[in-house]
């Protein structure tokens, strides 16, 4: 001890620069510490979600769950796979060991599941970072008093702000709620039905038919390969409404309508000269509206939608949240009329934190510096020790 002393006297300026390095370094390291609401208890995970319309869970299971957890257990780092599965929805979680690079198991994973679901068009797979049952690390809404029809800010929240704030790092995904989504509704009349000897579920099934994008295989023509395939013939709502479902004698005396003959010339050999098409809108109505939302969003009276931002698993919380909130003041300012208001912040409770932690270490330090000083004395000691 006495050496270190005579050493720390007769090189004091070598003392000094030590001294100065080791503060250095440890201001560095607590710029680069971690900052979370909780500690991370939980091995890295992603998370594989299955969205297929109204299916059964048995079909879910047999048709996609079951060939993508084959296909997960061929990747590298895998240390257990489970799966939670309800109408028309599957939940896969994969957990790696600690040592994976998350951002390379991200990649391959990505890469493989992209061939699953490909042929149903109603089946989206997705892959994410975030716990779907963790909290959020920031809540907020979109508001705009002006708009009622909650399709319009939906498709702004989904094509806009997710892309944007998806792109800020640290940040895995953005879930939106009290969204409305167009859909084309049919009204059949029952009298109608029956007078053409039709039903609900064929009118469904042909609907469906007409629907379908179809590969028709390749051509070859002098060393070139064209690609067939069939395109849906629906694009706007009076396609639809002009549908053909079935042929029917027309009644004695009645006259074919020029729509009527020129489906009938389209339709080629289908039907007979004698026959007149059955259209969809001869026995519904259709017309365009909003689904039923499955949530209701309400900021102060009003309707809105509510947008819940994950952040990466191991990924600073305060800096995620000061990002997200620069991202969202740039957003608001490119949506005239459209405010958006944040309602919950992880980031802004720990800084509360941090900030009652540091005023609480700096009364103690002068509450020391005070009781050494009423034992000691002397302001030259007190300063020294």
């Amino acid at each position: 001890m006495r050496k270190i002393s005579d050493f720390s006297v007769s090189h004091p300026v070598t003392v000094t620069m030590i001294v100065l390095g080791v503060i250095l370094l440890g201001w560095i390291s607590f710029q680069r510490l971690g900052i979370d609401l909780f500690p991370d208890l939980n091995n890295p995970r992603l998370f594989v979600e299955i969205s297929a319309g109204e299916r059964p869970p048995e079909e879910m299971e047999k048709q996609y769950v079951d060939p993508i957890e084959n296909m997960i257990f061929t990747q590298k780092g895998i240390t257990g796979v489970s799966s939670a599965i309800r109408v028309g929805a599957a939940r896969i979680t994969v957990e790696y060991g600690w040592d994976m690079d998350m951002d390379e198991a991200f990649l391959n994973l990505q890469k493989a599941a992209a061939g699953f679901g490909q042929g149903d068009s109603d089946v989206e797979i997705t892959i994410t970072q975030h716990d779907p049952n963790s909290d959020p690390v920031m809540t907020a809404a979109l508001v705009n008093p002006e708009v009622t029809d909650m399709d319009g800010p939906r498709r702004i929240a989904e094509n806009y702000i997710r892309n944007e704030l998806v792109r800020i790092e640290g940040i895995a995904g953005v879930e939106i709620s009290g969204g409305e989504t167009k859909e084309v509704i049919v009204r059949t009349d029952p009298y109608m039905l029956e007078a053409y000897g039709l039903t609900v579920d064929g009118i469904a099934a042909t609907i469906r038919n007409y629907n379908v994008e179809a590969s028709g295989g390749t051509v070859t023509e002098m060393g070139t390969s064209y690609l067939i395939k069939g395109v849906s013939v629906m694009e706007t709502i009076d396609d639809i409404r002009e549908i053909i479902l079935a042929w029917k004698e027309p009644a004695e005396g009645q006259q074919l309508t020029g729509g009527q003959q020129s489906s009938r010339g389209q339709a080629g050999g289908a039907a007979s000269a004698d026959k007149a098409p059955v259209f969809l809108r001869d026995v519904a109505d259709v017309s365009l509206g909003n689904r039923e939302p499955d949530n209701i969003v309400r900021l102060n009276g009003t309707r809105c939608l509510g947008l819940s931002i994950f952040k990466e698993m191991r990924f600073n919380t305060v800096e995620a949240s000061r990002n997200i909130r620069e991202a969202l003041g740039r957003i608001e300012k490119a949506l005239p009329g459209y405010e958006i208001v944040v309602i919950q912040d992880q980031g802004r409770f720990i800084n509360s934190s941090i900030g009652e932690v540091r005023q609480t270490a700096l009364f103690g330090i002068f509450l020391a510096v005070l009781i050494l000083y009423v034992f000691l004395r002397r302001l030259g000691t007190t300063a020294i020790i």
